[in-house]
């Protein structure tokens, strides 16, 4: 069905956008102008406890520990220091808890309509089936320490209802009762680095710099931080938003998505890290920018050393550092890394990846997009060009801090792909969207298989359908007459509410602050794309050319709007 076209959350609209963006009834950021930041643990917070091993549950779930560190400072990305606060079951000191597996996010009530929305949600059971390595903290401004345990009492019997509810076991509640924290502290006085990290954020945002001019939208301050984390590499990360999509009310049942994606992140990037025998070629070494679009020719290791290789991976990390989230991209875009088949004029690109961009998000993204199906395009080896897109050219600038490589090695357990020709691309996808010719290609005779490789996703909104975004696009190959299997969406179906949150343990990054939550056809903001590989060697003959024809559709009929964007290669292995 159709969806609204604006893309800014309820509580985005009533808190950010045009000079006096802040909730009346909420505490202004200039209320904090005074307060300095102190990233330090309390003096007497005293130390671990040597009794209890926090770190039984990583062992439980078989994740690894890392060591606490020190605390470096309060913008998204740095260490967050210890701290102590006081809850209505005693203190919590972190360094007490700490785990080595675990990330730590925090709800802070503001009074007022947004604050109210969110802190009115109800228990339902998304809170205890999230994953099990994560505390949640809440906690409120609110003056007084009667109104913050009314509040924190409030919420601590929606918990105990739902355990009713949900029939939870006495295992699981106590498990809950230990993860979950009803903060009696002030919020912005909490002892330690959450405290600092919420006094420095609201006095910025009550400084001229805070506000961002986004032209004929007027200007946008910064929303209230109603959630902030500290993720499994004990770096900050803002949470950003709350909301599903456009339309509807903050959630805690949005919470579960944002330790689901430090799990994801953490797990990559100890993968990575842990890699041995892989060669990096960066295209972006950690480049703060405000482009989009990169150019950069690299040597690669040489023909020899090039053949032993059979498995080419394209590394991405983006991050918005900014303290307004409106400094940050706020659309989906495509964005790919290509290889520039006639040098660095790149006048003709042969795409190896892509991603989709989310919406107005601060913090760190990171994919690692599998291209080795394609690592024939590179077997010649030695100097090459490619092109880098992190968004499309025009859009508003931001700044990013971008890391962008090509990873190659030899994991010993696949076939290398030897050769590549792109047969295929997308297009406006109308009437015409079906009128190309047959594509021929002759298959070496020492081929020993074939696949056809497709990069596929939809976008745009035609009235009437919302294809290609939102549409059931369909695209059937055929090879020397003999039809492939129709390629469709799969997973949630196309539109369903939070089918693209539900991918967060693949990297789509929550809190965005857009229409991010329902699922597209073929894709998500946030996410890298995966390329669909159809074994065809069976309708093949080595040494002998064969032909493919393609076509697509809007379920059965013909294509209806929208754009389709397109890479189908045909490849082989010896």
């Amino acid at each position: 069905m159709p969806r609204p076209r604006s893309r800014l959350s309820p509580h985005l609209a009533l808190l950010a956008l045009a000079l006096a963006a802040c909730d009346p009834e909420a505490p202004a950021p200039s209320d904090a102008a005074t307060l300095e930041p102190d990233g330090g643990p309390s003096p007497d917070a005293g130390g671990p406890d040597a009794a209890i091993d926090h770190g039984a549950l990583c062992d439980e779930l078989s994740l690894p520990r890392v060591p606490m560190r020190e605390g470096t400072g309060l913008d998204v990305g740095d260490v967050a220091g210890d701290f102590t606060l006081e809850t209505l079951s005693g203190p919590f000191h972190l360094a007490a808890n700490w785990s080595g597996c675990e990330s730590y996010v925090f709800f802070t009530y503001f009074p007022g309509a947004s604050g109210d929305a969110l802190f009115g949600s109800l228990f339902n059971g998304a809170l205890l089936r999230g994953p099990r390595n994560v505390h949640y903290f809440f906690s409120s401004t609110e003056e007084t320490i009667e109104a913050r345990t009314d509040r924190a009492l409030g919420l601590a019997d929606q918990l105990e209802q739902a355990f009713d509810a949900l029939a939870v076991t006495d295992d699981d509640r106590a498990f809950w009762r230990d993860h979950l924290h009803f903060v009696t502290d002030r919020a912005t006085e909490i002892d330690g680095s959450p405290g600092a990290y919420l006094r420095e954020y609201l006095r910025f945002a009550a400084t001229p710099e805070a506000n961002i001019d986004l032209g004929d939208r007027g200007v946008a301050g910064m929303i209230y931080p109603f959630v902030f984390a500290i993720d499994r590499e004990q770096t900050w990360d803002s949470g950003d938003d709350l909301s599903p999509s456009v339309g509807q009310r903050p959630s805690f049942a949005m919470a579960p998505y944002l330790p689901r994606f430090y799990n994801y992140r953490f797990a990559l990037e100890r993968r990575l890290a842990d890699e041995v025998g892989t060669r990096v070629v960066p295209l972006l070494d950690h480049e703060r920018t405000t482009g989009r679009v990169f150019t950069r020719t690299v040597t690669l290791p040489d023909a020899s050393a090039m053949a032993a290789f059979d498995t080419l991976e394209l590394d991405v990390e983006i991050t918005c550092e900014a303290r307004n989230l409106f400094a940050c991209s706020e659309w989906d875009r495509i964005a790919n890394i290509a290889l520039c088949a006639d040098g660095p004029a790149c006048t003709e690109r042969r795409e190896l990846g892509r991603w989709i961009t989310p919406y107005w998000r601060r913090g760190r993204q990171h994919y690692l997009l599998d291209a080795s199906a394609l690592l024939g395009l590179l077997r010649g080896g030695g100097e090459a060009s490619f092109r880098v897109e992190l968004g499309p050219e025009w859009e508003r600038p931001t700044e990013w801090l971008a890391s962008v490589a090509l990873r190659l090695r030899t994991a010993g357990d696949a076939p290398r792909a030897a050769g590549a020709v792109l047969a295929f691309t997308g297009g406006t996808f109308d009437a015409t969207y079906n009128d190309r010719e047959p594509f021929h290609v002759a298959i070496p005779a020492s081929a020993t298989r074939v696949e056809l490789v497709t990069l596929l996703s939809g976008h745009g909104q035609a009235e009437g359908n919302n294809c290609a975004e939102w549409c059931d696009h369909r695209h059937t190959f055929s090879v020397n007459g003999t039809a492939l299997p129709t390629l469709r969406h799969t997973g949630a179906l196309i539109g369903s509410a939070k089918g693209c949150a539900e991918m967060a343990d693949r990297g789509v990054i929550p809190g965005q602050a857009g229409n991010w939550a329902p699922t597209r056809a073929y894709w998500c903001p946030g996410m890298a794309l995966d390329p669909h590989r159809e074994d065809i060697t069976a309708l093949i003959t080595p040494g002998e050319e064969a032909t493919i024809t393609y076509e697509g559709a809007f379920q059965t009929s013909a294509p209806a709007g929208g754009d389709i964007a397109l890479s189908a290669y045909v490849v082989w292995y010896e």
